[in-house]
């Protein structure tokens, strides 16, 4: 029974759909894919009524519901970046614990660049794999990889047994390691509902090879985030109980994450402007601008300002903004609340701002970053989310996390 999710040919729909691009999957094909879709989901609905200990589909749709989704995201005309980056079938819950959330965090970003690190190595073999038009040379192959080990070095070794990396080496020289080893061992010990997630959240819109660097990069920029936000989070519960030392070395773990995270960028500029080009055209409705993992981020910080609030910054994420505008607690904001009360004495609103500089200027490099590769690949052209693109983010790179208190047009935070 192909509705059933281990019964489902996982591999061969994604062969398919790789070798020729999600955007030109045939009609009939996509027909009989929402017709298993209706199927299961109908056999989801069926299960949640009939069962009172709860049933796959109790806490939302199964693993393969969701696969259908994405794949006929352009069917159903709801595409977007969430279902173009597969979120769904990546994205999980961050534990409580900050510690078993950093190492979530390291665990899904090691699996998401050791399968690109394979991926770029298999393209000077005899049998690539698809999408494997305008392959590499193996100099940018090589380079690939080795800016991938970059950010995967930190993760590794918090995340992997103790002599898998050598961490005097990485401490002495980054991006060392030896990468198609390192990622030979990640994907040999994942689970394997680890590795079903890992192929099926791949789905690009084309054939050429660079899109699933594109897509791997976006999705481990996502998956930071995820931690990101889960930590601020934290870091907001730890001030409102007083324990703001504790808050200061959240914010700071958040600072050392995205400044772990800034090679994703070096990695990202080594996709060809013309493999990018060519395939963005196929990818309009997605954009970056999309990502509610960022704009939760960004708003735990501080609340956003009035009009950015009314930006497509935040209009392009409704429940995110719905949060805010619902009087989401930040970091700035219950800091400065304590400051009021009384309630912090120096040394911790000393940590705690040192923590928030830090953080800071790790963003701000993040930004200028961010803008000036948007530069390189796409010029004045608009984005791909009917965004404006590269002038977007120019006008938002004055923009602080940590603004001063007395902003104009600023929510209570």
């Amino acid at each position: 029974m192909l509705g059933r999710s281990a019964d489902f040919p996982y591999a061969l729909v994604l062969g398919h759909l790789r070798s020729v691009g999600k955007h030109f999957l045939d009609a009939e094909l996509l027909r009989l894919l929402d017709e298993i879709r209706s199927s299961v989901a109908e056999s989801e609905s069926e299960s949640v009524a009939e069962s009172e200990s709860g049933a796959e589909g109790r806490d939302g749709p199964s693993f393969l519901h969701r696969f259908l989704d994405v794949v006929l995201d352009k069917h159903d005309d709801r595409y977007d970046y969430p279902s173009y980056t597969a979120l769904s079938l990546l994205t999980r819950p961050a534990p409580a614990d900050r510690h078993e959330a950093l190492r979530s965090r390291d665990e899904v970003l090691l699996l998401l660049l050791a399968d690109l690190v394979r991926f770029e190595e298999r393209a000077s073999t005899d049998t690539p794999d698809a999408p494997h038009d305008m392959p590499p040379s193996p100099e940018l192959i090589a380079k690939r990889t080795r800016l991938a080990v970059r950010v995967m070095e930190p993760a590794a070794l918090r995340a992997l047994p103790a002599g898998v990396v050598d961490a005097a080496a990485v401490a002495a020289v980054p991006g060392r390691t030896p990468g198609g080893p390192l990622a030979a061992e990640i994907l040999r010990t994942a689970a394997p509902e680890q590795s079903l997630a890992l192929s099926a959240s791949v789905q690009p819109v084309y054939v050429l090879h660079d899109e699933y660097l594109f897509l791997r990069t976006l999705q481990s920029f996502e998956t930071t985030f995820t931690f990101m936000s889960s930590a601020l989070a934290t870091a907001v519960r730890r001030l409102d109980d007083d324990r703001p030392q504790e808050s200061a070395e959240l914010v700071g773990t958040v600072a050392d994450v995205l400044k772990e995270s800034l090679p994703l960028f070096s990695l990202l500029a080594t996709m060809r402007p013309e493999a990018f080009q060519t395939f963005r055209t196929f990818t309009e409705g997605a954009s970056a601008i999309q990502s509610a993992g960022y704009k939760t981020f960004e708003s735990l910080c501080s609340t956003p300002s009035l009009a950015r609030l009314a930006s497509s910054a935040y209009t392009s994420v409704p429940l995110v903004r719905e949060r805010v505008v619902n009087g989401q607690a930040t970091v700035q904001g219950t800091w400065h609340a304590l400051i009021a009360e009384h309630r912090l004495d120096p040394a911790d609103d000393a940590a705690l701002r040192a923590a928030a500089d830090r953080l800071e200027s790790v963003h701000q490099r993040w930004k200028q970053t961010h803008y000036r590769l948007a530069v390189r690949m796409i010029g004045e052209r608009s984005g791909t989310g009917y965004t404006q693109g590269v002038p977007y983010l120019a006008a938002v790179l004055d923009n602080r996390l940590f603004p001063a208190p007395d902003r104009h047009g600023a929510l209570v935070g």
